[in-house]
């Protein structure tokens, strides 16, 4: 029962990941269906209609005599389809239409011809561009046969009454020639039998081989092309076109499909999963949701990490923790700002460093000023101490990062940003370093040598799965100790297999039990216990 358990759930989940990923394509397969159905569509409207007008024929069997004398009545209703679309039967047709113009060819080409199984009912089916010639034809067609089969069996009865002649008149030559009482008496037993026959033989002109009894009517809606029909087909032929499509586009799409994927290609636990918030909408807002909504599921995220990071603090001494990023723009500066307002209202003393020298940021997320900062330190014009700044949470402190240098990647690796490091160290609990993104250029590994851990953001609507494996690839060239990563701007109803995912206060859980998670800080610390 375990076996058939094991090999039974993960088909549920690969089928469940489907279903999913159908879901968040169903645009494509819209796209399909409109394309397919409306093609189709155009087609069938441009298409001259047909009209399909039928006649049923009642075909009698006549009774034919064979060589011994013995009728029997016969009807093979397939060979008599055969010979209602036979030339000869066509000939008779056109004249019977009384136009000569027509060929043969062209006749027949629109005919069909078939048998109602188990009958004795021929069914002739004529299409035609105009519903009355449709009409006509099959009803022209129906008398056709009639007549070309009352000639045949008339001919047939003629060519029989014509041999039993002829037998009679040898038998009347040898009864006159012989005087033999007993041959006289054998030959006259055989003209018996003859006449005999001959008297049961129906007369030509009175056999009646059958008779229309549904002739053709005008048709008033066309047989082809049928719109309905075309749509439906239609339809159905695109439903796995999208499918395959939706599948296709999922294949090739390099973007994140969840938080499995960006733990395979960080090769790092995720530690926190924050939700996208629908009402952000402005990206040059800078809200610190931890401050503005402190009740809701983006900041219960926030404190899901907090816990992360205290227990990775507690187990290996860390106190410098850097946040960075593959690219821009994918969240690092507010998960930097939020960790930090998270930590400090649990009573943790934090900096927090803007050490992203190229596009600065933190400073927004506090309304803070940014004329004085980290540059002015390491160039030696300030004390650290004289430019952090307090930004309303008890605490926290910023240091911003200043004016931007021409060469932040060298002042970032000096002796002077390492000593600074270790003077933020000592006046607080934790330091927290915003810097830039790892793929664009070389700050954040400079920085590398200086930090306790890293902590990487990814963000589930920009970040490529390509850009994270270059990232840690470039990131393990400098023994960097990713502690974990964070899934940001993350939407559980784009995300295939995010079904079972919920935020709220009820419903809201942690994706992975925390003991699961500290085991693999853990992991990535070397330590065990």
């Amino acid at each position: 029962m375990n076996e058939l358990n094991m090999t039974e759930e993960p088909q549920g989940l690969q089928l469940r990941e489907y279903l999913s990923i159908l879901r968040l394509r169903k645009w494509w397969i819209a796209l399909a269906i409109v394309l397919v159905v409306g093609s189709a569509l155009a087609f069938s409207f441009r298409q001259q209609p047909v009209y399909i007008s039928e006649a049923q024929v009642y075909v009698n069997p006549v009774p034919l005599a064979n060589d011994q004398g013995v009728t029997e009545p016969f009807l093979n209703l397939e060979t008599e389809s055969r010979l209602a679309a036979s030339p000869a039967v066509a000939q008779r047709a056109r004249e019977l239409l009384g136009d000569e113009s027509l060929s043969l060819a062209e006749l027949l080409a629109n005919l069909t011809v078939s048998a109602e199984p188990d009958t004795e009912i021929l069914i002739f089916e004529y299409s035609h561009r105009t519903p009355r010639t449709a009409a006509t034809r099959a009803q022209e067609f129906a008398r056709a046969y009639l007549d070309s089969r009352a000639q045949g069996v008339a001919r047939n009865l003629q060519a029989q009454r014509e041999l039993i002649d002829r037998q009679i008149e040898v038998l009347d030559d040898q009864l006159a020639a012989t005087a033999d009482p007993e041959q006289r008496q054998q030959i006259q037993a055989e003209r018996f039998l003859l006449v005999q026959q001959q008297s049961t033989l129906v007369a030509p002109n009175s056999v009646a081989v059958g008779y229309v009894f549904q002739p053709a009517e005008i048709p008033n809606q066309p047989a082809s092309p049928d719109h309905v029909k075309t749509a439906v087909l239609a339809f159905l032929a695109a439903l796995p076109l999208g499918a395959g499509l939706a599948l296709l586009r999922e294949r090739f799409d390099d973007r994140l499909r969840g938080r499995a994927d960006l733990e395979t290609h960080a090769g790092a636990a995720v530690l926190a999963v924050v939700p996208r918030v629908a009402a952000w909408r402005d990206e040059s807002d800078s809200p610190v949701v931890t401050l503005q909504e402190p009740k809701s599921a983006a900041a219960e995220a926030y404190k899901t990490l907090r816990t992360s990071v205290l227990f990775a603090a507690a187990q290996r001494g860390m106190e410098t923790l850097l946040v960075t990023s593959s690219n821009a723009m994918e969240g690092k500066s507010s998960t930097t700002a939020n960790l930090g307002v998270a930590l400090a209202q649990s009573g943790k003393r934090v900096i927090l460093v803007s050490a992203d020298l190229r596009k600065p940021r933190l400073h927004r997320f506090f309304r803070a000023q940014n004329g004085m900062g980290l540059t002015n330190v390491l160039a030696g014009e300030r004390n650290a101490l004289e430019v952090l700044s307090w930004v309303g949470v008890e605490n926290l402190r910023l240091l911003p990062s200043g004016p931007v240098p021409g060469n932040p990647a060298e002042l970032l690796g000096s002796e002077a940003m390492e000593s600074l490091l270790r003077e933020l160290r000592e006046a607080s609990d934790f330091v927290l370093i915003d810097a830039a993104p790892v793929l664009p250029v070389a700050d954040a590994m400079t920085l590398t040598p200086f930090v306790d851990a890293i902590l990487f953001v990814a963000d589930a609507r920009r970040t490529t799965r390509g850009a994270i494996a270059q990232a840690r690839q470039q990131l393990d060239q400098v023994n960097a100790r990713v502690i974990g990563t964070v899934l940001n701007n993350f939407d559980p109803s784009r995300s295939p297999g995010s079904a079972h995912q919920h935020y709220g206060y009820n419903a809201y859980r942690v994706d992975e039990p925390i003991e699961r998670s500290r085991a693999r800080v853990l992991s990535w610390s070397g330590r065990r216990d």
